[in-house]
């Protein structure tokens, strides 16, 4: 072959970044080979309406990566990523004037709750510094450690009815515990309008759990923060900080196959033609549907693990985004009623539920939502840094199938300017001076992500359902140790690994904790 690196990673997202930082660091010679014309994958920063205009595409809100090991350990924040953690997380604008804001400061929020329900004030003030721990316990550890078998880790929490109540969670809907929680619609949609974004319905069963994430994580000193000048700042300082230390990364580099030799992976060859020999190890940043039916070709895999790859699925809904470059901020109708909804990060739109749960009945039947429950952001708001001096940008995802009923994925390019029409009419419900403050429109449909960023099949940036039989040790393979393969020297580190998509590196980092326990690596970052 004409090259040879003791590693190739496939696919430069940032779980794949994240991987490559470890073994590199490790002593071990690493390359990343991206498909794209930059690496990054979700992290990443586009001028796709006007120059000068930062736009994230794929991900803003970051909270995981301050969660576990990867920020400190990779040296992110050295190598250019900073971060700002605005005071106002997010907010509920409502049609009637008034808002609901989501703080930092634990008490301001219970302020602002109490003047809905003194009870969910109360309420809340009792469980977020609860489940504050939680998140520096039990979930950052879920997060950052290979999955453990379903009867270890009950057998942990089985002990206390706090343990007990965390298994219910797990078991049940962000529904069903939000609303045995709070009593008033306002707190409600916040939450609910909130959690969704993870990638799940309110009513999916096993999503409960993110109620104590989502609460434990919002307040002081965690919280929901944004990369400095974009989030594609993050895929830039992995990768200076991979090459920092003698890896390597290329882009426009599309790998067409993984080349194996007895159940072994032996390298790649790229599409040009060009072969490179892996010395050790192949990771794959890939989903599993790429990774084994497209590159290494199903007739090289048995029938059972034929079988587990088709099993694995992938979601069946995705973000719509419309992204704005303005000339002015969005000027909120509710500001007077408290004016820091213009300060906050992100603006939910759900002033009924039972709009945000027919969304999600219309996406089972494959349909655009008829009254779109819009996630809005402004990151401008906090990083001015993003948009030409005294401009803006802004932004509105909402939940829509991958493929329409009429015409499947691909009706999306010919529809994706009208839902954009009734996604922003939808907004204007809530803002004053939307069509002033206008000067340019990016319309993002799910499959305008698939090609944007060629791992997110499905435009799904978890690369497989978050279902309680996708979740965990069934994640994407049941028949295989987490991470592993039946190829002996070939892992994955992508989001269809646990736990799952967000900007965390958790998969990667979870990944290089397998291949140290299999090749006894020295673990430096237990140092």
């Amino acid at each position: 072959m004409s090259y040879s690196y003791d590693v190739i990673v496939v696919g430069g997202g940032h779980n794949g970044l994240v991987a490559a930082g470890y073994l590199q660091r490790a002593g071990l010679n690493t390359l990343v080979l991206e498909k794209s014309a930059k690496a990054g994958g979700g992290a990443r920063s586009d001028e796709v309406t006007l120059p000068g205009f930062k736009h994230n595409t794929a991900s803003l809100f970051h909270g995981i990566i301050h969660l576990g090991p990867v920020y400190e350990d990779l040296e992110v924040k050295k190598f250019g990523a900073e971060y700002i953690w605005p005071e106002a997380q997010y907010g509920l604008a409502m049609e009637d004037g008034r808002n609901l804001i989501l703080y930092r400061d634990l008490e301001k929020t219970c302020a602002g709750i109490a003047g809905f329900s003194e009870r969910d004030a109360k309420t809340y003030r009792e469980l977020a510094p609860q489940y504050s721990v939680l998140v520096d316990t039990m979930i950052r550890t879920w997060f950052f450690n290979p999955p453990v078998p379903n009867s270890i880790a009950a057998a942990a929490m089985e002990g206390s009815a706090q343990g007990l109540g965390v298994m219910r969670m797990q078991s049940s809907s962000a529904r069903n515990i939000v609303h045995e929680l709070f009593e008033s619609k306002e707190v409600r949609s916040l939450l609910l309008g909130f959690i969704k974004e993870f990638g799940g319905s309110p009513d999916l069963y096993g999503f409960g759990i993110f109620v104590p994430m989502m609460l434990g994580e919002s307040h002081a000193p965690h919280g929901w923060a944004v990369c400095k000048g974009g989030s594609g700042n993050l895929a830039k300082a992995l990768v200076a900080g991979l090459e920092s230390c003698g890896g390597e990364v290329r882009v426009k580099a599309e790998v067409r196959q993984i080349l194996t030799m007895d159940s072994r992976a032996v390298g790649v060859q790229l599409a040009d033609g060009s072969k490179i020999e892996a010395k050790k190890l192949v990771l794959t940043n890939l989903d599993p549907q790429q990774t084994f039916c497209a590159l290494i070709g199903e007739e090289y895999l048995s029938e059972e693990f034929r079988q587990a790859v088709k099993r694995f699925r992938h979601e069946q809904m995705a973000l719509f985004g419309v992204h704005l470059a303005l000339a002015e901020p969005l000027l909120y109708k509710c500001a007077s009623y408290n004016p820091d909804i213009q300060r906050c990060l992100g603006v939910i739109m759900v002033d009924d539920l039972q709009h945000l749960y027919d969304d999600f009945a219309d996406i089972a039947k494959k349909e655009a939502p008829k009254r779109p429950c819009l996630f809005t952001a402004s990151p401008t708001t906090i990083d001015p840094s993003q948009a030409p001096a005294g401009r803006h940008t802004a932004f509105a995802w909402q939940w829509t199938p991958y493929a329409l009923r009429e015409g499947g994925a691909a009706a999306w390019d010919e529809y994706k300017e009208a839902y954009a029409d009734i996604c922003l009419k939808e907004w204007s419900r809530y803002v004053s001076n939307m069509d002033k403050a206008i000067l340019k429109r990016y319309v993002q449909s799910p499959l305008d992500t698939e090609r944007l960023i060629p791992s997110m099949a499905h435009g799904g940036f978890n690369h497989g359902e978050l279902t309680q039989d996708q979740m965990g040790i069934f994640r994407p393979f049941f028949e295989y140790k987490p991470y592993r393969t039946p190829f002996e020297n070939l892992y994955m580190c992508g989001a269809g690994n646990h736990p799952s998509g967000s900007i965390g590196g958790a998969c990667g980092f979870n990944c290089v904790q397998a291949i140290a326990e299999d090749l006894r690596l020295k673990r430096w970052w237990d140092n």
